[in-house]
């Protein structure tokens, strides 16, 4: 059933469930992928930064520095750098409100997909 799914992300064909659990589950793995993919359905990369504490960044959400700290939940947005060599990540920063901040590249450790 998940290969269904995983081959059809839009939901643009029609599905005979077999039962209610079914719909269920799909319905709630549908929902945690489009947590963890962009607009393409590419899945997010889980990253840490090298840092040894929190350190301040560039919030291109607020418009303003906030810090971020080393083993804080992340995902690399976008490779393509910036003027100043930083990349967009985003954080689930503080009670679900999202941020994608400005981090350089050299800083970012990639977790790999679990």
């Amino acid at each position: 059933m998940l290969d269904d799914l995983i081959s059809d992300l839009e939901g643009k064909t029609s599905k005979n469930y077999q039962s209610d659990w079914d719909l269920t589950v799909e319905r709630h793995y549908t929902k945690l992928w489009s947590l963890v993919c962009d607009q393409k359905r590419v899945m997010l990369e889980p990253i840490q930064l090298n840092i040894k504490e929190k350190q301040l960044f560039y919030s291109k959400s607020d418009k303003k520095h906030l810090f971020l700290g080393p083993t804080w939940q992340m995902y690399l947005v976008s490779e393509k750098k910036d003027e100043n060599g930083c990349v967009m990540v985003y954080c689930p920063y503080l009670f679900a409100q999202g941020q994608i901040f400005l981090v350089p590249k050299d800083l970012i450790i990639r977790l790999g997909y679990n």
